[in-house]
């Protein structure tokens, strides 16, 4: 039903209560009945007939009125800032409502009442612009929309995909991710608990699929164009435009970072594919100019306390290393120990979530009175201990110290150290 039949059916419903109060009303309907006894003068018939006109033209303007300000779906724009765009069936604005402190920032004082949804999309995205919320290192925008009618949310979502690309283009161009809101009970939980739109936490929840052991907690500090660039390029129902920009450099860079902080000058690396599986961690082959140099290293990218961080861990004859290269390029951190471990090669570490190797060695030898060059043979390994309810990640060291064979046990997640025995 179109705006105007809608209107129309709003004057017929107002036509048929008022006949039905007229004929209730048994003055009226004795006048109407005697005729000829009493005739209505015709400037009463004129003055009510210019009522119903009145009243047609108030209920006429209220319906209007109303009809402006029922909202009719919801599109979600977020960067950083988070903002929520309520609409009436005819794309106009009914609301604007900023979900974080940044998105004030981007509202300001601009009122958007009864705007067409392009203008204050290119209105928003403008601003974001101008509070350096999208530059040249934040460059995607998510926008999700929110309609029980599934083909039309899916309609509007291409659109606003395409209209946000073009508002874009004058800064640089950018990157833009579009979904259609799928209501799922928990990710709503989700949603309110971290003040994030719907559409934030279902990105999230892809990338966490795609990554298994990134953890929600950990994800939801990132911005979008960090999502953007830890996401799927396959993901299902997802619309992507344009290539996400971080200040992240990439895995190559971080790995050529560590390799300089070990002291490998001019270090030849060749990516070794297929070996891992999951797309945080890249491997490589490294060939330097040093004799019997040649060695294989991984790169794994953590986040830890809200921050992106590569992990380098290779193996160089005897002595184990991980370097800790801030992603966004500045500092190299190097932990090394004479250790191999069978858990290296086999599986990504998460940094985030267990104690280095390292760590746990340093903690036994501590414990004991040692130091690194006073041990041989060293392995370490990780495994799962304990019962199935009360399983515990733990570090399996074996390595000879004055004469004896010492074995130990370390809580992976604390760092503790659970037990040390030697024969």
């Amino acid at each position: 039903m179109d705006e105007h039949r809608m209107f129309d059916a709003i004057a017929d419903i107002d036509e048929h209560i008022i006949d039905k109060c007229l004929s209730d009303d048994k003055s009226v309907k004795s006048s109407r009945s005697v005729s000829g006894k009493r005739r209505i003068p015709w400037y009463a018939v004129a003055a009510a007939a210019l009522a119903l006109v009145f009243l047609g033209g108030v209920i006429n303007t209220v319906g209007i009125k109303l009809l402006q300000k029922t909202v009719s779906n919801t599109v979600s724009l977020d960067v950083n800032p988070s903002i929520e765009i309520k609409l009436n069936r005819n794309e106009r604005v009914v609301a604007v409502v900023p979900l974080n402190e940044d998105a004030e920032k981007v509202v300001g004082s601009m009122d958007f009442s009864g705007v067409p949804l392009d203008l204050a999309v290119n209105a928003l995205i403008g601003s974001m612009v101008r509070n350096g919320y999208l530059n040249e290192f934040a460059n995607s925008v998510l926008v999700t929309v929110d309609d029980k009618d599934e083909a039309k949310a899916e309609e509007l979502t291409r659109r606003l995909v395409s209209v946000i690309d073009e508002a874009m283009i004058p800064q640089g161009g950018g990157a833009v991710i579009g979904m259609t809101a799928v209501h799922d009970a928990e990710l709503e939980k989700l949603a309110d608990r971290y003040g994030i739109t719907l559409g934030k936490a279902m990105l999230i929840s892809k990338v966490a699929e795609y990554i298994p052991y990134y953890s929600f907690d950990e994800l939801v500090m990132l911005n979008i164009s960090e999502l953007n660039m830890l996401l799927d390029p396959k993901a299902a129902d997802v619309t992507h435009i344009g290539t996400p920009k971080t200040s992240i450099i990439s895995s190559a860079e971080a790995v050529a970072k560590a390799l300089d902080a070990a002291g490998y000058k001019d270090a030849f690396l060749v990516p070794v594919s297929g070996k891992y599986v999951t797309p945080a961690v890249d491997a490589y082959r490294v060939d330097s100019r040093e004799p019997d140099t040649a060695f294989e290293l991984i790169s794994d990218l953590c986040i830890e306390n809200g921050e992106l961080v590569y992990w380098v861990e290779f193996r160089d004859g005897a002595m184990k290393y991980d370097i800790r290269v801030n992603a966004g390029g500045s500092g190299a951190e190097i932990f090394k120990c004479p250790v191999w471990s069978s858990y290296y090669g086999l599986t990504p570490s998460h940094r985030s979530r267990l104690v280095s190797e390292n760590v746990a060695v340093n903690a036994v030898l501590k414990g004991i009175g040692a130091s690194a060059p006073d041990i041989e043979a060293l392995t370490i390994r990780i495994e799962s201990t304990g019962s199935v309810d009360g399983a515990v990640t733990a570090y399996t060291m074996e390595f000879r110290y004055a004469g004896s064979l010492w074995t130990a046990q370390i809580n992976a997640e604390t760092g503790e150290v659970l037990n040390v025995e030697h024969r």
